[in-house]
């Protein structure tokens, strides 16, 4: 019996819905749409708090179960920030994706319900808005100078969250170099 289960990376950034009636094939299908090297050097966990998943285990997850999915190189960290998922703009689409357009249009209708969300958006969401025709016909519906600010909000956190990014790329490289002197 197929089952649909949330497949994470590390990091918690990149996050794909598959549907998969084994492991294995989950393991094949979420390290394709993660982008992993060698799915059989993969360790699977669950994302709440790192219980390994094999073969057994994948028999009793519910659907939708969050995994994350570990290259050998890799451990389960507990999340940075726990919020709430009703407050998230994850969409784990199965299998299939939308166009950036349609995302776009998503994720201008939950701003508009909670503006203040938008500090809770990924990078991959912030540079989808700030990169949206406002004038294309699905967004036009929608009130043109709310979506505007929205969109200028949404510019203003990419630019701080994409310089935080680069920031941290920098620090672990300096991590890496100083632990390449140490030896």
């Amino acid at each position: 019996m197929k089952k649909p289960v949330r497949v994470w990376s590390q990091d918690r950034k990149r996050r794909h819905g598959v549907v998969a009636s084994s492991l294995n094939e989950a393991v094949e299908k979420g390290a394709a749409k993660l982008g992993l090297p060698d799915p059989c050097a993969i360790t699977v966990v669950l994302e709440e708090d790192g219980t390994v998943v094999d073969d057994d285990y994948w028999e009793t997850l519910a659907s939708d179960t969050k995994l994350i999915l570990l290259s050998a190189d890799e451990a389960w960290k507990p999340s940075p920030l726990s919020v709430p998922s009703n407050l998230l703009f994850v969409s784990d689409e199965t299998d299939g994706s939308m166009d950036d357009q349609q995302r776009a249009l998503n994720l201008f209708t939950a701003l508009q319900q909670n503006p203040a969300s938008v500090a809770l958006l990924n990078l991959s969401d912030l540079e989808i808005i700030k990169d949206a025709n406002l004038s294309a016909p699905e967004l036009s519906s929608q009130n043109k100078d709310s979506s505007l600010q929205l969109q200028e909000l949404c510019i203003e956190f990419y630019v701080k969250k994409k310089k935080e990014a680069e920031a941290m790329e920098l620090v672990d490289l300096l991590k890496e170099h100083l632990k390449g002197n140490d030896n």
